[in-house]
């Protein structure tokens, strides 16, 4: 591997990672603030509105499509091996995830059931995000 392919690689997983946490992250406060009707400071506040079960349905969906997103632009970035890239970027968001879950302050603020199923589709999301981009740029090909 070529030191520019090395760091096209590195880029697009970077990319990966800033792109689905900056999305929703950024999605979910803008939620709560606008439920709300003012910003947030306190976490109990914060996760009650979060909490509420529609509002966990919306994050399953937000998340999903953050990571489909996440998946495409990392296979897009890297320009080769994009389900492989997409497969590198959705195991370090687990890693991610596992993290979050041995972290007592922000595990316990979300229920398990939901760090499962957030674990699962944000995987399978990335690998989707990867797996369309890789059949676009085959079909392009002559």
């Amino acid at each position: 591997m070529t030191s520019k392919r090395a760091a096209r690689s590195v880029l697009a997983i970077v990319v990966g990672i800033v792109f689905v946490s900056a999305v929703v992250e950024a999605l979910e406060f803008a939620l709560v603030t606008a439920i709300n009707g003012a910003r947030v400071t306190d976490p109990e506040t914060y996760y009650g509105i979060r909490n509420l079960p529609w509002f966990l349905a919306a994050k399953l969906l937000y998340n999903s499509l953050a990571a489909v997103g996440a998946g495409f632009l990392t296979a897009v970035i890297a320009g080769y091996a994009q389900v492989r890239h997409g497969l590198v970027l959705a195991l370090l968001q687990t890693a991610a995830f596992g993290w979050a879950l041995t972290q007592p302050e922000m595990s316990r603020w979300t229920p398990g059931w939901m760090w499962a199923a957030l674990i699962i589709l944000t995987f399978a999301g990335i690998i989707f995000g990867a797996r369309i981009r890789a059949a676009r740029a085959g079909a392009s090909r002559p």
